[in-house]
């Protein structure tokens, strides 16, 4: 039973099962009593702790009738069957030695693994395998004392050792309201995977109507299973979503499908198809494929259920085949997108890579370290500059470090080519040679009442210096500028893509300090801050930006505190000295004391571009009551993005989710409102998603470990 919030186990449940060690030397059953009362030459008649053990399994009762010429004993007063996964209790029980089975009627018993428990008016225990036959039977996954849910049926079989039941002219109650009734069903009865009936879904959403989805759950073998999910809008129609999920020696993969043959409101057929596999053969060879795509612009916009699917731009199809030896890789891969926000120019929509090969080596000798890159890519597209790109580095470094400091000259040449389509010049090209100078070192002491923390002090400087070279000439097919961070503080290239080059004079430095707990060797504080100066006036930008002609750059800081184990900062910043205000701010809090509780928030900012702030909230309220909340807003827009309020009942056996949602549903800013019921009865049906899968999408950076529902 239940006391105080928490779940109390069977008395099976408190003490385990162990094998007893008097099992005779040619396995058959051995019997040992208090007191022989009478006996003959075909049996006995035997009282006084009366133990049956054969094999891991054992028959304890007060009194038993020996018919040796039958095999066959009559076990009386008290009796008890138990095996390490399952226990049995009546008044009476027949033990059939030939085979090995045992016969209970009016009896009771346990099922340890989930744990479950029940009655029957008789019971049947094979020899060969656990399989328990019953009739007339009731079964519940709730603790003694507690009926919350119970199943009835005419006869049930529990397979113990593949962990799932049978049941046949089944009725199934809730706090004693009869919910379901069938002639025939299979449930599991443990935690392995099992064929059947996920938790259903309730929902009223402004876009489906009323909304609901039954999963179905198919094991098809240990390395497969599947997923059938009808979903019935009742302002759209009938859907069916499936999942196929595989996983081979070499080879794995997830493929998604979706149709709905007649959206009743848009008039047409919807279909999605989503795609992953990889398999790796001969070694060092591996194929990775992702093929996503939908049969409309906006799918996502009418069916999609949040804020993270109804916002995508772009779907991804990709093919790529790597090679990979110690020292170097080779990569080849076609690639092409589509595009479901029609309202995007066609010159801004990405390029197909049909195909992009790439090669990357690095190797070592002594102080020496040469790495080598290569690129070649035909951009294909149906509106602006297409064609071939060849670019490659070679790039040479020296590093020479000693107790803790180092220092690394480099030199690199850079070479691109391109070979263009209907345009003059066809074949334009560029050569730089680049220089840079990498040096740094780090500081140690031990600080702290009674030296309990290692704290560091790690400066670093890079030099970069890349000549002017007129690149104006050359097409952008995948360059952008990146937003500056500390990675882009220590890198040589101001953009990303090899389509533009800046030439640069720079230096860039920084420093980081740490503190490390000494005991576990856990970073607790880490923080950094840097700036870039520039040396002189740059010429080179992508089209439709200017060149710096500032002397440095913003100041970036970042710094993560982890001081106790149940809280977590994390903290960017960005700061113009020019202009003397902020760039960029991103701030992360999460608060999580145990399993049940989370707290955090989240904040990021981008001067006129993005002012985002998220709270959420997973925390108990009340005996077995929990909260469940979110909130993301934008300011700039001065309206939410995605909010929803959810109440969970979290009993033994049982679970109860209540949660509104209201989000951003469609690009032009329309909001949907969703209400959605889950309901789970523990053992009988699969679990429902955990707060923190529901959480794990929305809030900005964090951090979920919700595991996976089957």
């Amino acid at each position: 039973m239940a006391q105080g919030g928490v779940c109390l186990p069977t008395v099976a449940e408190l003490a385990p099962f162990e094998p007893s060690p008097l099992l005779s030397e040619n396995g058959e059953a051995q019997i040992t009593f208090g007191r022989l009362e009478a006996g003959t030459a075909t049996g006995a008649e035997v009282s006084d702790d009366v133990t049956i053990r054969y094999g891991n399994r054992e028959i304890r009762g007060q009194r038993a009738t020996i018919d040796s010429q039958a095999r066959r004993i009559e076990i009386e007063g008290r009796v008890s069957y138990r095996d390490p996964a399952v226990s049995v209790f009546g008044a009476d029980a027949i033990f059939d030695e030939r085979n090995q089975s045992v016969y209970f009627s009016e009896a009771g018993f346990n099922v340890l693994a989930r744990p479950a428990r029940g009655t029957a008016r008789e019971i049947s225990i094979s020899g060969t395998e656990r399989t328990l036959d019953m009739s007339s039977v009731f079964f519940t996954t709730c603790p003694e004392g507690d009926r919350s849910w119970q199943l009835l049926a005419s006869d049930i079989e529990l397979d113990v050792d593949r962990g799932f039941g049978r049941a046949r002219g089944v009725k199934l109650e809730f706090k004693g309201v009869p919910i379901l009734y069938t002639p025939y069903f299979t449930f599991p009865i443990d935690d392995r995977r099992k064929s059947g009936f996920l938790a259903p879904n309730f929902a009223e959403r402004d876009r489906t109507g009323f909304d609901v989805t039954i999963p179905y759950y198919l094991n098809i073998a240990p390395n497969f299973d599947a997923t059938l999910e009808p979903r019935y809008m009742s302002r759209r129609g009938l859907q069916l979503n499936s999942e196929l999920r595989y996983l081979l020696p070499r080879t794995e993969g997830q493929l998604e499908w979706s149709f709905l043959p007649n959206d009743d409101e848009a008039g047409i057929p919807r279909r999605r198809l989503n795609l992953q596999h990889e398999t790796g053969f001969a070694q060092s060879w591996r194929i990775i494929t992702g093929i996503e795509q939908v049969s409309d612009d906006a799918y996502f916009e009418d069916l999609g259920t949040s804020l993270s699917a109804t916002s995508q731009i772009f779907l991804d199809r990709f093919v790529d085949l790597r090679y990979t030896a110690p020292s170097w890789s080779l990569r080849s891969l076609f690639q092409n997108y589509q595009t479901i926000d029609q309202t995007l120019a066609p010159a801004s929509r990405p390029y197909r890579r049909v195909p992009q090969v790439l090669f990357e080596g690095r190797w070592h000798q002594g102080v020496a370290t040469f790495d080598s890159t290569a690129e070649l890519v035909n951009f294909d597209r149906d509106v602006g500059v297409t064609g071939w790109r060849f670019d490659t580095e070679q790039e040479v470094t020296l590093r020479f470090g000693h107790s803790g400091a180092y220092i690394a000259p480099a030199v690199a040449l850079r070479q691109t080519n391109y070979l263009l389509d209907d345009v003059e010049p066809d074949s334009p090209s560029r050569t730089l040679p680049v220089a840079s100078l990498d040096t740094g070192f780090t500081l140690e002491r031990v600080a702290g009442r009674g030296e309990r923390w290692i704290h560091t002090l790690e400066p670093r400087v890079l030099y970069v210096h890349i000549p002017f070279e007129e690149q104006s000439d050359l097409p952008v097919f995948d360059t952008i500028l990146p937003d500056f961070n500390l990675v882009q503080l220590f890198r040589k290239y101001q953009y990303v893509g090899p389509d533009r080059i800046s030439d640069t004079d720079q230096l860039s430095f920084g420093v980081t300090t740490r503190l490390i707990e000494q005991s576990t060797g856990i970073q607790r504080l880490a923080a950094t801050v840097g700036q870039t100066r520039y040396l002189s006036t740059q010429s080179v930008s992508l089209p439709g930006l200017d060149p710096i002609d500032a002397n440095a750059s913003d100041y970036v800081a970042e710094m993560s505190i982890g001081l106790r184990d149940a809280w977590n900062l994390d903290v960017g910043y960005q700061w113009n000295s020019d202009t003397e205000r902020t760039a960029r701010v991103e701030t992360r809090f999460e608060y999580r004391p145990s399993e049940d509780r989370l707290f955090g928030f989240a904040y990021r900012y981008r001067r006129n571009i993005i002012e985002q702030g998220d709270f959420s909230l997973v925390w108990p309220v009340a005996e077995r009551w929990r909260l469940i909340s979110r909130y993301s807003y934008s300011f700039l827009e001065k309206a939410p993005l995605e909010q929803f309020l959810g109440w969970e009942f979290d009993a033994c056996c049982w679970r109860l989710r209540v949660v509104g949602r209201r989000f951003i549903s469609r690009r032009t800013g329309e909001s949907d409102t969703s209400i959605a019921v889950q309901f789970e009865l523990k053992g009988f049906s699969q679990r429902v998603a955990s707060p923190e899968e529901l959480l794990d999408r929305g809030i900005l950076g964090y951090r979920g470990t919700g595991a996976n529902p089957r």
